[in-house]
């Protein structure tokens, strides 16, 4: 993978002080938020490796720094449209389950103020109006482990 990766607090300038911090992705026109201590890294989406008969949100694998890593369709997962151009790749862990996201772009790192409304996805913790924005606050457990069972 070329390109310089940056943890989650370079991709957007500096890592608010105090709260939940999130940062923001962009999947088309639509919004999301996923929890800062779980993002490892941001990096450009470069050296996909496709894998044959990789389920749909699995777009191929990529190697970063030595790991091999699932890259997946945020958005596919999420049951949105597909992310029409992924840009970028968020590297994202809990627990034991690593994967890297790929968004169209990150918008921000940043805390949310609020308690998130529930939402009708098993993969969202809620949704926020942030700035006049939705914002769906993603269920990272939930989201990997889809990845996960995605696998071939």
């Amino acid at each position: 993978m070329a390109g310089r990766a940056q943890t989650a607090a370079e991709a957007a300038g500096a890592v608010p002080a105090g709260g939940d911090t999130y940062l923001r992705v962009q999947l088309g026109d639509e919004s999301y938020a996923l929890p800062v201590e779980s993002v490892h890294e941001v990096a450009d989406l470069d050296g996909l490796t496709p894998v044959p008969r990789a389920p749909a949100p699995v777009l191929g694998v990529c190697n970063l720094r030595g790991n091999v890593l699932p890259v997946v369709d945020l958005g596919s997962i999420l049951g949105s449209s597909p992310t029409e151009t992924p840009r970028r790749i968020v590297v994202a862990e809990h627990r034991d389950r690593r994967a890297a996201l790929a968004v169209g772009g990150v918008t921000g790192v940043e805390e949310l103020a609020g308690s998130p409304e529930p939402a009708e996805s098993d993969h969202l913790a809620g949704s926020l109006i942030v700035g006049g924005a939705l914002v769906g606050v993603v269920e990272l457990e939930s989201v990997l482990r889809a990845v996960e069972e995605a696998q071939p």
